[in-house]
């Protein structure tokens, strides 16, 4: 077949579809409130007298049963001391009254050098690790260790802000507890929950930047007593991170069953170690649904996203650019919804496809509003595939798309973004994006990626940004 070189402009609507889609609403999850607008921030300490226990130097476990530790009190870090790694065990406080582990004087820095963790928990809920409340301040700095924090152990219950982690050899920040012979691990017996990473700064790590939950959702994990099954996590908020570097995945998520929202993080050269199944900006694995949403990834050995979830899955809002394989690739492994949703995305220059779909199992999946440009496999495909492919690849015929109001094209030019060279993607006056989306009023997005009101002018607009 040959392939014109002009630019391909398509704007895809529905295809005897809209009966199905009319039956699905966004009764799964609804979008709350961001958390950042509704949280209450605790300051970093700037008098370590006003705490109730200073962790001092040469000490490596700080247990809250034989402190007398009680909720509403503050472990602090001295700016001063020369820390290796901490273990924190039974750090108990309540949901009213967490206990606080900050820093104090300034920034305080924990060098795990040659070491297994810097940071890691045990036993401990209702408890919050910051490092002050500063946009782009991390008070806590945790340098080197195979995992930078390990946050594990049955802890459960806890919020990690303003904290930056590098040079780990694996992971930057884990959360989870593999399930092991000791009963309490296994599923039927502990969920993580209400868990909170926000504000953080990973960046040059071996592994992961973020790996919360176990990858193995469906199967379980073999142990020495046999099959057993990883813990849920339910209410999970991972936000407003910055990821740079990670060696894979930059986040990875998985058995976030309940509640889950995945937002407002951004994400660059990831995957530098090009491992094969590890190298994608996003992993939003085995057991994982929720929404996913105002992201911004950039430029890996993989894809932008990798979506394995629940098919409970609504992703919207994203900007996705320069990907080393697909911008999104979405297949079923353990999928108990309806579908996956892929609404008002942005992705420019995937190496391969735009949004390759293998979910064909689920009733419908949804693909709305959302702008791909220049695929690198529409310069690639011959018959049986056609060029068009790469803009949405399906598996096969059993593939069911809703597939509406997108708009593909060879040229970044045909979009009119404000300027895509310093990121800026929002729309210029003129672009032809502008009023026409599809009606996403039943999915109660009302904002965009730069967090601006959604449908400003006669219609929604299509790709992450609304005209403003």
């Amino acid at each position: 077949m040959k392939l014109t070189s002009t630019p391909l402009k398509v704007v895809a609507y529905a295809f005897a579809l809209t009966i199905a889609f009319s039956c699905q609403t966004q009764e799964e999850f609804e979008p709350l409130p961001d958390d950042e607008e509704i949280k209450t921030h605790i300051n970093s300490v700037t008098d370590c007298s006003t705490c109730t226990y200073v962790v001092p130097e040469r000490t490596h476990v700080i247990d809250g049963i034989i402190l007398g530790l009680k909720p509403g009190d503050r472990i602090c870090l001295n700016s001063t001391t020369a820390y290796k790694n901490l273990l924190f065990r039974n750090i108990v406080g309540t949901a009213e009254q967490p206990i606080v582990i900050t820093n104090c004087g300034g920034t305080a820095t924990l060098n795990a050098t040659g070491m297994s963790f810097g940071l890691k928990t045990q036993n401990s809920k209702h408890f919050r690790l910051t490092g002050g409340s500063v946009a782009n301040s991390y008070g806590i700095k945790v340098v080197n260790g195979h995992i930078g924090l390990a946050l594990g152990d049955l802890s459960t219950n806890f919020e990690v802000d303003h904290v930056e982690v590098m040079g780990s050899g694996f992971a930057g920040i884990m959360a989870k507890t593999d399930p092991s012979c000791d009963p309490a691990t296994s599923r039927e017996n502990f969920i993580m929950k209400n868990v909170n990473l926000n504000y953080n700064y990973v960046h040059d790590t071996g592994g992961e930047g973020f790996y919360v939950g176990n990858s193995f959702y469906q199967a379980g994990v073999n142990t020495d007593c046999g099959i057993r099954y990883p813990h849920e996590i339910h209410y999970l908020r991972l936000f407003n991170n910055i990821v740079k570097n990670s060696g894979w995945d930059g986040i990875q998520v998985g058995c976030a069953t309940v509640g889950a929202k995945i937002y407002g993080n951004t994400i660059e050269n990831y995957g530098t170690m090009n491992q094969y199944n590890q190298r994608n900006g996003m992993q939003l694995g085995e057991g994982t649904g929720g929404l996913c949403y105002g992201n911004f990834i950039k430029q890996g050995t993989g894809s932008g996203m990798n979506v394995l979830g629940l098919g409970t899955n609504v992703i919207y809002n994203n900007v996705i650019v320069d990907t080393g394989d697909m911008g999104i690739f979405c297949d079923e492994r353990y999928t108990t919804g309806t579908g996956f949703k892929f609404i008002n995305n942005t992705i420019v220059n995937p190496k391969t496809d735009g949004i390759r779909l293998y979910a064909e199992k689920v009733a419908m999946n949804v693909v709305i509003n959302n702008i791909i440009v220049n695929p690198g496999n529409y310069v690639k495909y011959v018959y049986p595939r056609v060029p068009a492919d790469a803009f949405i690849y399906k598996l096969s015929k059993d593939v069911k798309i809703d597939l509406r109001n997108n708009f593909f094209t060879t040229s970044i030019s045909d979009v009119q973004f404000i300027d895509p060279l310093t990121n800026n993607y929002r729309l210029a006056l003129t672009s032809q994006m502008i009023d026409k989306g599809a009606d996403i009023s039943s999915w109660a997005i009302g904002t965009d990626f730069y967090k601006k009101s959604r449908m400003r002018g006669l219609g929604y607009d299509i790709g992450a940004a609304e005209y403003q």
